[in-house]
């Protein structure tokens, strides 16, 4: 993949944003582990999900008005969550927990920003080739762990400002999911709205290009956990709030308090 894992020393560090700098990480460990690699019961090994959606406060007024000015200046929707408010990245080990035999695990990052989720295992974009997958966001690298050995990685924050422009280009501009994470676009200043694709036809630019001002970031992440054999993933999701819209409470804030998003999923 263009964006490598790399090996970290996970830190798994819980605490609330009480006090202290907005642009001090904040850590959300997940909330239950990851454990696959068994007979799902039909002979095949079993594979395990998660989605952390970040808890993220209520809109206020002020800033929705706000908001709504700054879309009616640009011509476009500007979301509540934009690229740059929070800075994400997600550490990770998995663990072998065959003590006799070495195994391969694929560790896969995926999500969704307040308007749209993305889910590669749903979508086959090679009509003849229904084995061809799309591609997810960053990951899906064989990882190689000793028998009751452990391995640890990061999604780094340039990987997951990354993917939010990717799912940005993929869902509100139609780019194909293979070109979308082939090109290195963290630094693009906008993006440009392409024709439905249409097999035989070359798509062509359509509508005013996306500012980079109204990109959204993700707000959901979404892990895919797939081994050889029976292991365990342990993951935690690193936010620094720059915007300050992160609940201090985090996942234990009451839920009256966080704002509730409801992606489509692309292609679902």
């Amino acid at each position: 993949m263009r964006r490598p894992l790399l090996p970290l020393a996970l830190l798994v560090v819980a605490t609330g944003a009480s006090g202290g700098c907005m642009n001090d990480p904040v850590y959300i460990p997940g909330p239950m582990n990851l454990e696959a690699g068994v007979d799902d019961g039909t002979g095949a090994l079993s594979e395990a999900t998660a989605q952390l959606q970040l808890p993220i406060n209520l809109e206020t007024e002020a800033d929705a008005a706000k908001r709504a000015n700054r879309a009616e200046q640009l011509g476009i929707a500007v979301p509540y969550v934009k690229l740059g408010d929070l800075e994400i990245s997600v550490e990770w080990t998995v663990r072998n927990l065959d003590l006799e035999n070495e195994g391969t695990a694929r560790v896969q990052m995926n999500g969704a920003n307040e308007n749209f989720a993305y889910d590669p295992s749903i979508l086959t974009l090679v009509p003849d080739d229904e084995d061809i997958e799309a591609p997810p966001f960053d990951g899906d690298v064989p990882i190689h762990i000793p028998p009751g050995g452990s391995f640890s990685g990061v999604f780094r924050e340039d990987a997951v400002r990354e993917a939010a422009i990717d799912l940005e280009q993929i869902t509100r501009a139609n780019v194909n999911p293979f070109t979308a994470m082939l090109t290195f676009s963290k630094n693009a200043e906008y993006i440009q709205p392409l024709t439905p694709p249409v097999a035989g036809q070359q798509q062509q630019p359509v509508g005013d290009p996306i500012p980079r001002e109204a990109f959204a970031q993700l707000v959901r992440i979404d892990l895919r956990f797939r081994p050889d054999r029976h292991m365990v993933l342990e993951y935690t999701v690193r936010v620094r709030d720059v915007r300050g819209i992160v609940n201090t409470m985090l996942m234990n804030a009451p839920a009256e308090e966080l704002a509730t998003f409801a992606p489509a999923t692309y292609g679902g």
